[in-house]
């Protein structure tokens, strides 16, 4: 970004809340879905410097999801994912999608990408979604999982499902 001041400064701003944010927060705690969405939002505008022609992001969340309780950084390692073997490994654009929307009593955050079509795991070794997996099973036993699974035309989709009954924002009329 030589000759770019202004978007070299946003980008330092971002990538300053970025790691605050992300040094900060506890892993072991909860976090709103409106504020873990937001956190990724930072880390996707940081990759759009390092990716400008080849990083789409969108994210689409419902409304009524966002005071939901997530725990903290679960959206991390699959953003990571999409950037890496989505982005990184594809000379077109690509577009991460992380969305949410309620499925009966869970909510369902999905991260996508459109890369390439690719063999096995991408070249990793699963530590990430390992770990995704781990975080949910610890904090809500069988009632959550973690899916994972090729895009037919190329990409991933990585699918958390996260119960909704036992939130406390529910009970308050939400």
């Amino acid at each position: 970004i030589k000759g770019q001041p202004k978007e070299a400064e946003a980008m330092i701003q971002n990538l300053s809340t970025f790691y605050r944010t992300s040094l900060s927060s506890d892993p072991l705690e909860d976090v709103t879905l409106e504020d873990e969405v937001e956190l990724q939002r930072l880390y996707l505008d940081i990759e759009v410097v390092r990716y400008p022609k080849r990083l789409k992001a969108v994210i689409n969340i419902d409304p009524d999801l966002m005071k939901a309780h997530v725990p903290a950084l679960i959206l991390q390692p699959l953003v990571e994912n999409a950037i890496r073997y989505g982005v990184s490994q594809s000379s077109r654009p690509v577009t991460i999608a992380i969305e949410a929307a309620r499925v009966a009593n869970t909510m369902e955050i999905s991260v996508t990408d459109d890369g390439e079509p690719f063999d096995g795991n991408g070249g990793g070794n699963g530590i990430g979604l390992a770990n995704v997996r781990d975080r949910l099973e610890t904090r809500y036993g069988p009632k959550a999982k973690l899916t994972t699974k090729k895009r037919v035309k190329g990409g991933f989709i990585a699918t958390l499902t996260i119960p909704l009954e036992d939130q406390k924002w529910q009970r308050s009329g939400h």
